[in-house]
């Protein structure tokens, strides 16, 4: 995919702070960064603002999110259309961390749901306040 294919994709909102923005402001950021085996693929990459993904910087994705929770939360509405494996990973990391509960079997749960949209929306009932 191309950059305005991706904007497009996002109806042209940042996936971290929330806000839709001209094409100028934004920028594509890669969930699995390229140095770490991700690729340009439309599951691998969202729609962020300049301002986000600067602060974002060269962070993994999940220290990003354990450290803002409203990109984390708004990461979980907006990125519906990242690879459910890159979902999981996210989710499990911040399981992890312990930045969203883990109740039994929490990492076994997200394992076995299907799709970016279900576990966003698993992650969502469960979190609801993460800001």
């Amino acid at each position: 995919m191309n950059r305005l294919e991706v904007f497009a994709r996002d109806a042209f909102r940042c996936v971290y702070c929330g806000t839709v923005q001209d094409v100028d402001t934004l920028s594509v950021d890669h969930v699995q960064p390229r140095v770490r085996g991700g690729d340009g693929s439309g599951g691998n990459v969202v729609t962020a603002c300049i301002a986000c993904n600067t602060v974002k910087a060269s962070r993994p994705l999940a220290q990003f999110l354990a450290e803002n929770p409203v990109a984390r939360r708004n990461f979980f509405l907006y990125a519906r259309y990242v690879w459910a494996r890159h979902m999981k990973a996210v989710a499990e990391e911040l399981a992890r961390r312990g930045v969203v509960e883990r109740s039994t079997g929490f990492v076994e749960e997200i394992r076995g749901l299907r799709g970016s949209e279900a576990i966003a929306d698993f992650l969502m009932e469960k979190h609801p306040d993460a800001d």
